[in-house]
């Protein structure tokens, strides 16, 4: 149950992001450090975006399913499984999932690294 809402919240930010930049045109690009750093993990996984923004998007809803889950006091444990099982339906391997789930806390969340067990 937790892990289709994970996989919808992650489908919602890509989404929101691609329907911004279609009615109000591409942002201008203001790449942090964070963004830099994520994008450094995707590359280095070999997973590709249509754009920048629904890279740093996708990320960025990754701490959020975090920051909830450890706000609804849900185990760390199962807030891990739900993320990567969701990315796995998404079509990555469960190391690639995983990886890629430390990488956007990593980058965007680090004080929730001991959560995805980084």
């Amino acid at each position: 149950m937790y892990s289709r809402y994970v996989r919808s919240r992650i489908v919602a930010a890509v989404a929101s992001a691609a329907m911004a930049t279609m009615f109000l045109g591409s942002p201008i690009a203001h790449a942090t450090e964070a963004d830099d750093q994520f994008h450094s993990v995707l590359t280095t996984l070999g997973l590709d975006f249509d754009t920048p923004e629904e890279a740093t998007a996708a990320g960025n809803n990754i701490c959020d399913i975090v920051a909830e889950g450890s706000a609804n006091n849900i185990s760390p444990a199962e807030i891990r499984s739900s993320i990567i099982e969701s990315l796995r339906g998404d079509g990555l391997a469960g190391s690639t999932a995983a990886q890629l789930m430390q990488g956007a806390v990593n980058a965007y969340c680090p004080q929730y690294n001991a959560v995805v067990g980084d």
